[in-house]
């Protein structure tokens, strides 16, 4: 017990996790309940289900360790802290070449019920060379690249009626053994198919915009690789513009219709994600701050809290 009123629920993910199995909330006062359901597929999929109804506290720890994946979050109902997303609400999120050290964990609050999805996957291993073509671009530079720079993307979007209905019947999966696996690998690669496909379209539309062309586009993706390099001291949004060929107006809609973040969005997932990676090379909080273009620790400190849930101190102590 982290205090009279905070449950403690470790938990370690690992997407070389082979078994299936379940763990349960362990609550003396007997008020809340709920459990954490994780299994590992033959593909390389790995599903992770949290399932709460809580009247205190929750604190759930994760254990050390790496995730070269890429992750899809559905929050089924409450509210997921960590990413900021409520019910009905999804994510993608890539972490590549990163290492979680134990200790942190997610924050739930109490007199809610939540319900919340993960899958895990490393694209390169999942993805066939064949399904390339029709991955959305952001993926397909992924898979044809070795740079870190073009790994780290952060995408909200809203959860259909239909991903509702798959959620549901993963969390309420009527079988039992390897049918049970079967059933839910299959609902997790329908799941994964409904979220990418929105982007894959909007791609498709894009061409096909009257306001953004083929040049125009590959443009803002020059912009995006501008930033990569430079997102420590970054050029100004009339700066990149003039370097890049368009007018500060078509690039600012330009990139946020592509991306899926604004230019400043960008930037500041782009210093967070080089934050993380420094601190596991023994730098200060002030040094790591500063190396990633924050002149004022604490304006930093705010800023990883608000990324990542905990201050870089607190980060940094769990290592």
């Amino acid at each position: 017990m982290r205090d009279a009123n905070q449950s403690v629920f470790p938990v370690a993910q690992a997407l070389t996790v082979p078994a299936e199995y379940t763990l349960t909330v362990q609550d003396p006062s007997q008020r809340s309940q709920g459990y954490i359901y994780q299994i590992g597929f033959p593909s390389g999929l790995f599903l992770l289900i949290e399932h709460y109804d809580l009247q205190e506290e929750l604190f759930v720890e994760t254990g050390a360790f790496e995730v070269p994946a890429l992750q899809f979050g559905f929050e089924v109902a409450g509210n997921n802290e960590v990413f900021e997303i409520e019910a009905g609400k999804n994510y993608v999120q890539s972490y590549f070449d990163d290492f979680f050290p134990s200790g942190l964990g997610t924050h739930y609050s109490g007199g809610q019920k939540l319900a919340y999805v993960e899958l895990f996957l490393d694209p390169r291993q999942y993805f066939s060379t064949g399904l390339l073509d029709g991955l959305p671009r952001s993926l397909q530079q992924y898979l044809e690249t070795d740079n870190v720079a073009f790994l780290n993307h952060y995408r909200r979007g809203q959860t259909t009626p239909e991903m509702q209905w798959i959620l549901q019947q993963m969390l309420f999966c009527p079988f039992t053994g390897p049918t049970r696996a079967l059933y839910l690998e299959a609902k997790c690669t329908e799941l994964m198919a409904l979220r990418l496909e929105p982007t894959t379209a909007g791609e498709r539309e894009l061409l096909r915009s009257p306001h953004l062309k083929p040049a125009d586009i590959e443009c803002i993706y020059h912009a995006r690789t501008i930033l990569q390099h430079q997102f420590t001291h970054p050029p100004s949004l009339l700066a990149l513009a003039k370097q890049v060929g368009l007018n500060d107006y078509k690039l600012k809609l330009g990139f946020k219709q592509i991306m899926g973040t604004t230019v400043f969005g960008y930037i500041w997932e782009r210093r967070m994600q080089q934050a993380r990676q420094l601190f596991h090379t023994g730098q200060s909080v002030q040094m790591v701050a500063a190396q990633v273009g924050y002149a004022c620790p604490s304006r930093f400190t705010v800023a990883f809290k608000k990324r990542f849930g905990v201050t870089p101190t607190q980060y940094l102590s769990h290592r």
